[in-house]
């Protein structure tokens, strides 16, 4: 009868004993079966000073006109010069969105033109409101400096960027109703757009 209660113990404790162990090379074995963790993709720029130093350009984000110059403006009807102009803009609304990533810009912009008009040898002020421009193109940065080119291929002239505020210049085009005819204005314009 002992006999048989030491061969009923050493049966257990050897049937304890070798689930003990199975379990363990199953724990061990899937625990080495696993996947290593796939790497993460950052989408920041990776600067090129050789410092490894993982950042984005500061010219991403949105960025809010405060500033619109007119300057070398020519006032023509039918085709003949009669006047020149320079002027500024007010009411301005409008922002520049520069996105990474590609790397596009979009902007839209809307203001009043005040113009101080010189024609047949007197000034006269004039204001003529300016619909909303729209635009888009794509951007480089090149040694800290942003590089403009809208989507039909030209580039636009940036004439100073900082992270805090790029001035770059377009053209201007409008035209003022006076009495029984229409002056066709067109200048140069310099906007200011800050962050």
């Amino acid at each position: 009868m002992e006999y048989v209660k030491m061969y009923y113990l050493g049966s257990t404790i050897m049937k304890n004993t070798l689930l003990i162990i199975s379990l363990s090379f199953f724990v061990f074995g899937s625990q080495s079966c696993k996947k290593p963790p796939l790497p993460i993709i950052d989408n920041t720029v990776t600067d090129t000073n050789g410092t490894g130093e993982v950042i984005a350009s500061p010219y991403i984000g949105t960025w809010n006109y405060t500033n619109i110059d007119l300057k070398n403006g020519i006032l023509n009807v039918s085709g003949s010069d009669v006047g020149t102009f320079t002027g500024k803009g007010t009411d301005i609304v409008g922002k520049v969105v520069i996105t990474e990533k590609p790397n596009r810009y979009t902007t839209e912009v809307a203001f009043t033109a005040n113009i101080d008009a010189v024609f047949g040898g007197q000034s006269q002020a004039q204001t003529a409101p300016v619909n909303k421009q729209t635009s888009a193109g794509t951007w480089v940065e090149t040694n800290g400096k942003i590089t403009l080119t809208d989507d039909t291929g030209k580039s636009i002239a940036v004439l100073s960027s900082t992270s805090s505020r790029i001035i770059f210049s377009g053209s201007f085009t409008t035209q003022i109703p006076v009495q029984f005819f229409t002056i066709d204005a067109t200048s140069d314009v310099e906007f200011t757009i800050t962050k």
